[in-house]
């Protein structure tokens, strides 16, 4: 690896590992991983804070954090994904201190799920059925070809960028764009926001800092939204989106 190559993976690192939202979602599926895998050996109660000595217990080479493992575990039993077996609710005092020492156990649904092939986002938030432009992504001769509204247009990608995930997601956005409860303001604002991100993914030669900043103001308008299932969905699509974007 290059100097260049090697500082560009650093900042890449370091930027993954401050996305909070990324970090939790890698942290869930993890976890769930995780205790599906011990499941599959026969360990089908294991204590939840043995987790943090697995090879997943990091996000972009940083160790994960005690919270980073409570936040994913609360996270999975609300959804009924996995029981945490302890006499403690999690509101209640001295619940972050003790909730390593118990014991998970993954539901019929949390198997269903690690078994799925998805990651959990995608298994509760299934893709809603596409009512716009088709995309369809091909590779030749190192150069990526995207199929947009009949239109032939060939990306010849010198920076390693993957384009495909953020124009998905700018997809996505204006079609959950209903569902998103913002002012009319606000509305307009994000269908601009996002009609750029996909101008960005849609060039010639995609550039990575014109994308991250298109996608911050389209995340930066989302994050005005109110918490619903929509907002949740496109939130964390949006964070897997652009690690897969630049991520490699």
């Amino acid at each position: 690896m290059t100097a260049v190559a090697a500082e560009r993976e650093a900042l890449r690192m370091a930027r993954a590992a401050q996305d909070p939202t990324a970090r939790a979602v890698h942290t869930r599926n993890a976890l769930l991983g995780w205790a599906h895998q011990l499941y599959r050996a026969g360990d089908r109660m294991p204590v939840c804070g043995d987790f943090m000595g697995s090879p997943d217990a990091s996000f972009e080479s940083v160790p994960l954090t005690l919270e980073d493992l409570r936040e994913a575990a609360q996270y999975l039993v609300e959804r009924n994904l996995m029981e945490l077996f302890h006499k403690t609710h999690w509101t209640d005092p001295g619940y972050r201190e003790v909730h390593t020492a118990h014991r998970i156990s993954l539901t019929r649904l949390g198997l269903d799920c690690a078994e799925s092939g998805m990651t959990v986002s995608e298994f509760l938030y299934p893709r809603p059925a596409s009512t716009g432009d088709t995309y369809n992504t091909t590779v030749e001769s190192g150069a990526q070809g995207f199929q947009i509204g009949g239109r032939q247009n060939t990306m010849n990608n010198t920076w390693g960028v993957k384009p495909d995930s953020l124009l998905r997601f700018a997809r996505d956005v204006l079609a959950r764009l209903p569902e998103l409860g913002l002012d009319d303001i606000a509305e307009a604002e994000l269908v601009e926001e996002a009609a750029a991100l996909h101008g960005e993914a849609s060039a010639q030669q995609p550039n990575p800092t014109a994308l991250r900043r298109a996608y911050d103001a389209v995340m930066g308008v989302l994050g005005r939204a109110p918490d619903s299932t929509a907002s949740q969905w496109l939130r964390e699509a949006g964070s897997v989106a652009i690690n897969s974007a630049l991520g490699g």
